[in-house]
């Protein structure tokens, strides 16, 4: 069993406001209002330099079944995926992930290929405190008829 390494870290921005939030509605639509597009452009330069970085990581080990363990935070998780569907930045906002989820990118052709989303924002494991996926059917009152 190999010991993980870490890739690299990404510098940890200080997300504010230059608006008066006070002014902002509490309730909106999508993580990413609100924020200027200089951080959101931000967020975009370090997570391409990731998704270089991990791709050059998967290719330059002769395992086969190379598995790479990227955690972070939601918003870079989201721009590596919009990365690996070949996707502009205007479509982070598109995406949702919560923390704690776990999502599957799979390489079937290899890391010179294109990567296929598996699995996004998995919740499950985290028990009682995810967001149920489906109703339960026991207390379902519309069964019960």
């Amino acid at each position: 069993m190999t010991m993980p390494k870490e890739l690299f870290s990404l510098v940890h921005y200080s997300f504010s406001f230059s608006q008066d939030t006070s002014v902002i509605p509490p309730f909106q639509l999508g993580w990413l209002s609100g924020f200027e597009d200089t951080v959101l452009s931000e967020v975009w330069e370090q997570s391409e330099e990731a998704w270089r970085y991990l791709l050059k990581e998967l290719s330059s080990d002769d395992e086969a079944d190379r598995v790479v363990v990227v955690v972070g935070d939601p918003s870079i998780n989201i721009a590596l995926m919009v990365h690996c569907l070949n996707l502009s930045k205007e479509w982070m906002g598109s995406f949702h992930l919560d923390s704690g989820s776990i999502s599957i990118v799979d390489f079937p052709d290899g890391p010179a290929g294109k990567g296929v989303i598996r699995c996004i924002n998995y919740t499950a494991h985290l028990g009682r405190w995810s967001i149920p996926i489906t109703r339960t059917i026991e207390n379902d009152e519309a069964l019960k008829m």
